[in-house]
């Protein structure tokens, strides 16, 4: 063999094992979702205090003409000490959060950080929230998911992500899931 095929054959073999390497790398980070998804009452950092009961609601098949539809998932604090929920978004700008209170009023929108004014949602492009749920006390977040946002291209299977944060930057993730018909 000349020289020129024997360092070909080095890239090629580099190349290869590279790929091997980076390939795996994907199916490790894969499983780590999966197994976040496996199990929906897992918190996105262990630290969290701010807990659900339920992260996950599917609200099966929905029709553009019937208009949004909403989910309210319990939100509850089960540390000793007060939680500052600092930040409150969403992945589209088809989804929109809402902090319900006690005294019935209500906090938002929030939504897709970036995105204020955009969409279906007028304004909830807001993601600081500045909400005290103090220990032991329990917080409602309305999701609003909004079917005619994405326009005639919005029909199919949908999953959307809600993301709450507090002051120390731990987060718990919601999801809400739909099969949307024209």
């Amino acid at each position: 063999m000349d020289k020129k095929t024997i360092i070909s054959l080095i890239i090629i073999i580099l190349g290869v094992a590279g790929l091997v390497w980076w390939s795996k790398s994907v199916d490790s980070k894969s499983l780590s979702a999966t197994e976040t998804k496996s199990h929906p009452a897992r918190i996105a950092s262990d630290t969290s205090v701010l807990t659900a009961e339920e992260t996950f609601y599917d609200f099966g098949r929905i029709s553009m003409k019937d208009g949004n539809v909403s989910k309210i998932f319990k939100v509850t604090n089960r540390g000793n000490t007060d939680v500052n929920l600092t930040n409150v978004s969403t992945s589209c700008m088809c989804t929109a959060a809402y902090i319900l209170r006690d005294d019935g009023s209500k906090l938002g929108p929030f939504g897709m950080p970036g995105h204020g004014g955009t969409g279906g949602m007028p304004g909830h492009g807001n993601s600081k929230a500045g909400e005290i749920i103090t220990a032991g006390e329990s917080r409602n977040i309305e999701v609003v998911y909004d079917p005619n946002a994405h326009g005639p291209a919005g029909v199919g299977l949908i999953d959307r992500f809600i993301y709450l944060e507090d002051e120390n930057g731990n987060k718990l993730e919601l999801e809400i899931k739909a099969s949307v018909m024209p």
